[in-house]
């Protein structure tokens, strides 16, 4: 087709749903048939100009992750095919030999904006809330077994594939025992579904919400222990040892957009000797760490972000082998043409919600 229906962002809170020319693949490109794309809870406020990201040069498609059909590939790309299904991934490196190469978030932000990230931005710019998009075959992974599952249950894929990344980084081991941050959230509450999964034997789920971390529970079992804080730093500690059963191996802070990192200190304190903590939230303050407590204890704490090139592919063999069943992800769908009313119902999400959109 010689044209397509896009959303694009002209200038904050100026978005339109444009006719756009369909192009053909760069040699190291893939073009796609978007078939269920997800959509931040946060969307809103990206595209108001609330969130002080780095945006693509505008008018561009927003849009981070989606699953989707392969049309067309570059004259480079061999390892999709026409035809194939496959995850979308935004976070793209430069293919250079540098230490630190330069990466984005395809339809989001740059978010170091060195001359040659904003480059890569001007290139990638448009993102996945739209009929057919332009990918970089280096985000571009196959979705091996899984071609007889609906789009909306596969989208689930984007929730989980940035908690996995963290989960990977603590280096999670069967049987061990991991604290969840903020796990009644987006990406806290896929955290734990991930851990369950992956063989941890116990699961502390940290949170504000009884009844929300009680409907993990009931989602995946006796595994998952909750431990419900209030911001008060000794009792939290207590709370969340106990329920570690007086300390866990590793712990993952998703906490997003906290005005205090009370409950991340707890989490690490309430770790064993030799713990190790990743932090992928969005704390708003500053984490104060003790030397003496750190010393004393061997703990390790490390930053996180996004995932390995490979994680796509590790978490899509998950769910084909019937390790981790994305039918648990409640996916709301709205159709493309209706994209703001589901950036809309995206900002009410909780837990295990998810907002979709289907061309």
């Amino acid at each position: 087709m010689a044209t397509h229906k896009a959303w694009r962002l002209h200038a904050p809170d100026d978005l339109r749903f444009d006719e756009v020319e369909t192009p053909a693949p760069a040699p190291d490109g893939v073009l796609v048939r978007i078939e269920a794309g997800m959509v931040l809870s946060y969307m809103g406020r990206v595209l108001s100009g609330a969130v002080p990201y780095s945006l693509p040069p505008m008018p561009f498609v927003p849009g981070t992750n989606a699953i989707a059909r392969v049309i067309a590939v570059g004259d480079n790309v061999a390892h999709v095919q026409s035809g194939d299904r496959v995850f979308l991934s935004p976070h793209l490196r430069a293919d250079v030999p540098d230490p630190e190469p330069p990466q984005i978030l395809i339809g989001l932000t740059a978010t170091v904006t060195s001359d040659a990230a904003l480059a890569l931005q001007a290139r990638w710019r448009d993102g996945v809330f739209a009929e057919i998009a332009h990918w970089p075959a280096a985000c571009v992974t196959p979705l091996i077994g899984l071609d007889d599952r609906p789009a909306t249950e596969l989208i689930g894929l984007a929730k989980l594939i940035v908690p996995y990344g963290g989960l990977q980084r603590a280096g999670l081991s069967g049987g061990q025992t991991i604290i969840i941050n903020g796990a009644s959230g987006y990406f806290g509450s896929g955290a734990v579904m991930l851990a369950v999964a992956m063989g941890a034997g116990r699961v502390v789920a940290v949170g504000r919400k009884r009844e929300a971390l009680e409907h993990l529970i009931d989602a995946f079992g006796p595994r998952v222990i909750p431990a419900v804080v209030t911001g008060d730093a000794a009792k939290d500690l207590a709370v969340i040892r106990h329920a570690a059963r007086g300390g866990a191996d590793v712990a993952l802070d998703l906490l997003g957009a906290a005005k205090s990192t009370s409950t991340t200190l707890s989490s690490l304190r309430a770790l064993k000797r030799g713990g190790r903590l990743v932090l992928m939230g969005s704390a708003e303050v500053p984490l104060e760490l003790s030397f003496r407590e750190m010393l004393a204890n061997d703990w390790e704490v490390v930053g996180q972000f996004m995932y390995a090139r490979t994680a796509p592919g590790q978490l899509a063999a998950l769910a084909a082998e019937g390790l981790l069943d994305l039918r648990k992800i409640i996916v709301t769908r709205f159709e493309l043409a209706d994209f703001k009313r589901a950036v809309e119902a995206a900002a009410l999400m909780h837990g295990l919600d998810l907002t979709a959109v289907v061309p």
